[in-house]
């Protein structure tokens, strides 16, 4: 563990000179209870509280401080959230992760555009943590207007915080393990205008990966946000514009064996050998760029006393790349045996003689000594002469979308019924491209030449949605009942700009039916019960595969079930939620020249399939307790079950020395777990406000998960198991009304995550034998001056 540039312990002592948001601020920035209990709500909700903001440092992402809620579990490649690759997002059995997106994620109510790595932005693209007022979180059922693709099992809205009322600065600078360093400035205007309030902020951070040392990569981001909100009669106008650059080196996936041998390494290195076989797990060559730039304006206008009418156009660009430099070069050529440097099909050669010209391995010596994705010959140097020359490439895959939107929404009460109609209009437009360079001198550094040398693709895509919904909530005295339903109708097209080529694809939903009641037992007693069909439409990376045909392709649905008890009184709040979820049509990627069904994919890409889905039940609980102004108690505890409804079974035919051979492949077998569902959750949280003072212990158990198959073929309930683990977390803040002409409080605030150092296997990858590594215990101090 590095050192960092100024001691923690130094830190401390300067804390004095800090500062915190002044406390009118915080209190209009901080949301002080767990459950949502303004209206009446039919399904599972949370809300983040002041509490889980402070448990994370401000350099951390945006995502950790919903981690302690019930039925969901975060993990990112370390403490910082640095490393988008490895980030993942489980809820009830459903995930959103670098490959696949089944949870809706939307920025003050926008939709983020998808969470996966080639064309999403999650919302730490968006905000930074000052800058968020809280997380709503909806279990299983999002709210009906809530603009997302991807809400298979729930939506979490990321709301940023509103400018102050007085004018203000505020500075602050983390520093922290992992040589991670932090400076964060923001100003509120106070009042421009007449009813007019705006904040700038922009914070620059940087932190090296926790695991090697030297040119062991890291992560820098810049970061850029303005809003401002303006009240004019019955008019509201409120903007907000948030940039993004950032920089990542990623993490990389090992196996339990891998773990075993070494907790604290990825396999990836970080001294550069001159020899490509081990070059090509050089961490500072395993890369995400991206730059994501997101603005919106929106009017909400009081037609009357009863009724409300807002619309909300928005844009959203995104470009970026991801890098990775694969330990040989490519001969490429068309149909017709030609050279090219687009599309067409490659030769794979790792080693030259002295003039150029590539070699082939030493006979007997054919098999792969490389890693596991790579294909073609023998990679490793003693398969080659002592003269050969290494060759590398460096591959960029190059991502661009632009989305242009608008939501409208439009609310009337009437007697006793409180109808909502709207809308959500989206285009997107997404580029994908994927090129080779050569490396100028493998014996020396992975300096590649600009110039591409082969272009394998390039895609653009389209993506036409156009949602609308009607809901109709009706108050009794003590019984509230609300029905629902919902419609997306969703177009996609791909051009193959290499073979001009363009083909269409409908995801379109049927009408979606929600419905659900909220029975108040006593003043401080509710029931409640919610039943919706939720929808996933088919993503655009299935048309990425050249020549497969995907039009009998159905969207991905879900049906959940929520019931339930909310329980709230002076200094107790309670909520508990059974739950039972079918997901359906979940859409399966079937290998090249597999058989399933009767039907032979002989594509040279594979297909994608409909191939049954996963049945989710659960238990959810969740209580705050305070004892008295200073301390208070939060624990939550999830139990679930999730499992496969169908097996997915294909046979693939090949020839093998002159032998047709059958091979069977099982992917999933059903009623078995699914992979890297976590079971059981159990959070224990212990707060503690007192003047000035602030601090907090939690402690969060995560179960253990199941992974791939051992012997699927004869014995399927033989699985690869991820052991559980515990992780305690620390947090301690001053706060001191300085009084002083220029400067109205200081702040320090030291923050430890995983404070006993624990060693764990964190979010697994789909293969369910690869696990990303928990980050180690890592600390930060924050000092922040409010002038």
């Amino acid at each position: 563990m590095r050192t960092p540039s100024l001691s923690l312990i130094s830190l401390a002592v300067l804390g004095g000179l800090s500062a915190q948001v002044a406390a009118d601020d915080a209190a209009q920035t901080m949301i002080e209870e767990v459950s949502v209990v303004g209206k009446k709500i039919s399904y599972a909700n949370n809300l983040v509280d002041a509490s889980m903001i402070q448990q994370q440092a401000p350099a951390t992402s945006v995502l950790a401080v919903i981690d302690n809620l019930p039925g969901i579990s975060i993990n990112e490649g370390d403490a910082f959230g640095g490393d988008d690759w490895s980030t993942s997002i489980t809820m009830r059995g459903f995930a959103s992760t670098g490959s696949q997106q089944q949870l809706g994620m939307t920025i003050d109510g926008l939709p983020n555009g998808g969470s996966t790595y080639g064309g999403g932005s999650k919302p730490n693209r968006y905000m930074d943590a000052e800058n968020m007022a809280t997380v709503e979180v909806a279990q299983g059922t999002s709210d009906i207007s809530s603009a997302s693709l991807d809400a298979l099992g729930g939506t979490f809205n990321f709301v940023s915080r509103d400018p102050a009322r007085r004018q203000g600065t505020t500075f602050a600078y983390s520093n922290g393990d992992h040589d991670a360093s932090r400076y964060f400035v923001r100003h509120d205007s106070g009042e421009i205008f007449d009813n007019t309030y705006a904040y700038v902020s922009y914070s620059s951070t940087s932190n090296s990966r926790w695991i090697g040392e030297g040119s062991n990569g890291g992560a820098e981001r810049s970061h850029f946000e303005t809003k401002f909100v303006s009240d004019w009669g019955n008019l509201s106008v409120t903007g907000r514009l948030s940039y993004d650059d950032v920089e990542e080196d990623n993490y990389n996936a090992i196996s339990k064996a891998q773990f075993a041998q070494n907790p604290d390494w990825d396999q990836l290195t970080w001294n550069w050998t001159g020899i490509p076989h081990y070059d090509q797990m050089f961490a500072e060559g395993w890369s995400t760029l991206r730059e994501n730039t997101f603005a919106y304006l929106r009017f909400d206008y009081n037609l009357s006393a009863t009724s409300n009418f807002s619309m909300t156009p928005y844009y959203h660009k995104m470009k970026g790349r991801g890098d990775w430099i694969p330990p040989y070069l490519n001969i490429v050529v068309d149909k017709d045996g030609n050279p090219t440097n687009k599309g067409g099909t490659n030769t794979q050669y790792g080693f030259t003689d002295q003039q150029g010209n590539p070699l082939t391995p030493a006979a007997g010596c054919t098999a792969n000594y490389s890693w596991p994705w790579d294909s073609g010959a023998a990679l490793h140097p003693s398969c080659y002469p002592d003269d050969a020359i290494p060759v590398m490439s460096y591959r960029h895959t190059h991502y661009a979308k632009d989305r242009t939107g608008t939501v409208g929404k439009y609310q009337l009460t009437l007697d006793n019924h409180d109808l909502l109609a709207g809308f959500w209009f989206e285009r997107s437009d997404r580029d994908e491209s994927r090129d080779w360079h050569k490396v100028i001198d493998a014996k020396v550094y992975h300096h590649f030449d600009k110039t591409p040398y082969w272009i394998q693709y390039d895609n653009n895509y389209v993506t036409d949605t156009f949602k609308w919904y009607i809901q109709d909530t009706i108050n009794f005295d003590k019984l509230t009942l609300n029905l629902g339903v919902q419609q997306f109708n969703v177009e996609i097209e791909k051009h193959d700009r290499f073979a001009n080529t363009r083909t269409k694809l409908d995801s379109d939903s049927d009408v979606l039916f929600s419905l659900g009641g909220v029975y108040q037992l006593t003043d401080e007693l509710e029931a409640f019960a919610g039943f919706s069909q939720n929808f996933s439409a088919i993503s655009d990376q299935v048309m990425e595969k050249a020549g497969v045909d995907v039009s009998d392709l159905n969207p991905e649905t879900a049906d959940n079930i929520d019931l339930g008890l909310r329980y709230r009184a002076d200094n107790l709040n309670l909520s508990a939620t059974l739950y039972h979820i079918e997901f359906e049509d979940r859409i399966v990627n079937i290998p090249p020249g597999a058989a399933i069904g009767g039907i032979v994919y002989d594509e040279g890409d594979g297909t994608f399939r409909n191939e049954g889905g996963i049945e989710s039940q659960g238990l959810e609980l969740s209580a705050t307790y305070r004892f008295d102004d200073q301390w208070s108690l939060y624990g939550s505890y999830t139990l679930n079950r999730s499992e496969y409804t169908e097996t997915v079974e294909t046979t693939t035919t090949k020839q093998v020395d002159g032998q047709t051979v059958t091979e069977r492949k099982v992917q999933v077998v059903a009623d078995t777990d699914v992979i890297d569902a976590v079971e059981d959750m159990l959070t224990l949280s212990l707060d503690y406000f007192s003047g000035n003072l602030r601090g907090g212990l939690s402690a969060k158990y995560t179960g253990g998960r199941t992974g791939g198959y051992l012997d699927i073929l004869n014995n399927p309930q033989q699985r690869n198991k991820v052991d559980s683990y515990t992780l305690v977390d620390l947090n301690v803040g001053y706060n001191l009304d300085v009084g002083i002409k220029g400067i109205s409080s200081v702040d320090v605030a030291f923050v430890v995550t995983n404070l006993l150092d624990k060693r764990y296997l964190g979010s697994g990858t789909t293969d369910g034998f690869t696990y990303f590594i928990g980050a180690p215990r890592t600390a930060s101090l924050t000092l922040t001056a409010n002038f």
